[in-house]
């Protein structure tokens, strides 16, 4: 068997021996067994380069023997090893497992190289595990695909090579070549759900049904398939109803099925790296949004997410980048700070220049936001009038407006940065200097 499990390792990951491989080594019997494989195929082919990462949680008291345990293996085997430590910020409406993970990833992120490969050694009884665990939250095919063999996550490209084989054949590969494995004291904690399981549960489903595990995985599989292919008509369908990254059309999203139409959303909002909010909160969609008068303006939340309907567009916004920005003076600096995060680029310019605002050097100069009573005239335009009415015209929406910087010079709305120039400072006076305005970030 453990010819076998060699012999469909090296097949596995054959294809990814160009790169460096970074063994995600927790020091327990999966990550142990994998990383003996990974030296097994280097030792095969010298030019494949091998490297493990050990990710430090600090919540155990043996955390630290852990590490060490980890480093002196790699040093034995000659791989270069990298300790991560990591602090987790939990709080009450969090699950530690959850945040862990987050942290790991995150963790292996700053040590490894862009175009690394990181094996990661889940199983098959850890992808049934998963499969059951969907299952109880009442997961779609999306959920009950369970693990992928390969993921790309945040720029990372993951292998799990070992999802075909059990944690006994694991066991069995280990004690054939002595290796020595740490056990995690919290592995048998059953208040995690995934220890209930692994303890209570998996073992009375194997006891009667042994060949439980491989028909999961088939079905995980099978699950993932299904996924890809509704994925593929869901990237068409939403390309035919997105307006922006952060917008749909209201009126050909409606032009499908509600149950396409909910499909669209999803990925709409998985794209956006957004969070997919609950059941019941999209079902007030038709309701609330569709049926709302033109001029209303509808908001469902949940978590720092938001969906605004806009005349007919359906907007995405993430309520932590809606911050209050203050006003500032300029005084000829090249760029401003925005609390927001966004800087404001002041450019000079050539007299003749389209777009271009005029100021004299002894103008006092402010940035200010959300002021739309001030009379305003862009350029193409004959008449001022109230700068809200012309971003009115221009369907701008409201949450928009208030975040668009306005230039203020002597008092009087000179510009509004990323959008318009006044008519009466777009052309050169006696003395004046011509700047560009752009918006970064």
């Amino acid at each position: 068997m453990s010819d076998k499990l060699y012999i469909h390792f090296k097949n596995f990951i054959d294809a990814y021996t160009a790169q460096p491989l970074v063994v995600a080594y927790s020091g327990g019997l999966d990550s142990t067994v994998l990383l003996h494989l990974a030296c097994r195929v280097r030792q095969a082919l010298p030019e494949v380069q091998v490297r493990a990462v050990h990710i430090h949680h600090g919540l155990s008291p043996n955390a630290d023997l852990w590490l060490a345990h980890c480093e002196t293996q790699c040093q034995a085997l000659d791989v270069a090893f990298f300790g991560q430590r990591v602090v987790l910020a939990c709080d009450s409406r969090q699950s530690l497992e959850a945040v862990a993970r987050e942290a790991r990833y995150q963790a292996i992120r700053d040590v490894t190289p862009e175009d690394a490969h990181i094996l990661l050694g889940q199983h098959q009884d850890d992808q049934l595990e998963t499969f059951l665990l969907q299952l109880k939250r009442g997961a779609g095919p999306k959920g009950l695909s369970a693990m992928a063999a390969r993921q790309v996550r945040a720029g990372r490209c993951y292998l799990r090579p070992l999802l075909e084989y059990d944690r006994a054949t694991l066991e069995q590969y280990a004690r054939q070549y002595n290796l020595r494995w740490i056990d995690d004291e919290s592995n048998q904690d059953e208040r995690f759900e995934r220890n209930f399981l692994r303890h209570s549960i998996t073992p009375l489903l194997k006891a009667r049904w042994p060949s439980v595990g491989t028909t999961v995985s088939r079905s995980a599989r099978l699950c993932a398939e299904q996924q890809l292919l509704l994925e593929e008509v869901s990237d068409e369908r939403l390309a035919l109803v997105a307006v922006a990254d952060d917008c749909l059309d209201i009126r050909k999203l409606q032009s499908f099925s509600w149950l396409w139409q909910q499909q669209i959303i999803r990925l709409w909002l998985q794209k956006q790296q957004a969070q997919v909010p609950p059941q019941q909160l999209l079902q007030r969609l038709p309701g609330e949004f569709y049926a709302a008068k033109p001029d209303a303006q509808p908001c469902l939340a949940w978590g720092s997410w938001q969906l605004r309907r806009f005349q007919q567009g359906l907007y995405l916004l993430d309520s932590r980048s809606l911050v209050q920005n203050v006003s500032q003076d300029w005084v000829g600096q090249a760029q401003l700070q925005l609390d927001d995060g966004r800087r404001l680029l002041f450019t000079q310019a050539q007299d003749g220049d389209a777009g271009c605002l005029y100021i004299l050097p002894s103008q006092k100069v402010q940035v200010r936001f959300g002021e739309f009573s001030h009379a305003f005239c862009p350029m193409g335009q004959q008449h001022h009038k109230p700068l809200k009415q012309w971003l009115k015209l221009a369907h701008i929406p409201p949450w928009q407006r208030t975040k668009m910087p306005l230039l203020m010079v002597e008092d009087r709305l000179a510009a509004v940065a990323g959008w318009q120039v006044d008519r009466r400072f777009a052309l050169p006076v006696a003395g004046s200097q011509a700047w560009r305005l752009d918006i970064a970030g």
